[in-house]
């Protein structure tokens, strides 16, 4: 019971942990060109937001300093799902289900 304890609160610190922290200045800026670029119609080129990186500052465990943790917003997403799947699975698991697929 103990450990079950322990592991909700370690992925629920974890999942606050991924929104709070987001740090809109992690993308640089486009460095400015020296001379000016001819302007065209052609469309700009398609970007993917979730190839973006972000950093975020998280709280380390035994230290008074936040750690910067980049990655890119498709890997945030990732790992707010598994800590979602892992806390719905710590859930089930609790109230006498197995946390497995089919229930055994």
């Amino acid at each position: 019971m103990r450990l079950s304890a322990i592991a909700i609160a370690f992925a629920s610190s974890l999942l606050l942990s991924t929104g709070a922290f987001a740090d809109a200045a992690a993308t640089p800026a486009a460095p400015a060109s020296p001379t000016a670029a001819p302007t065209t119609d052609a469309a700009p080129p398609a970007t993917n937001d979730d190839d973006t990186v972000t950093c975020r500052y998280e709280a380390t465990t035994g230290s008074n300093f936040k750690k910067r943790v980049c990655h890119t917003q498709r890997q945030w997403k990732q790992m707010t799902t598994d800590s979602r799947d892992l806390m719905d699975r710590l859930d089930d698991h609790d109230r006498g289900g197995s946390g497995l697929p089919g229930g055994n």
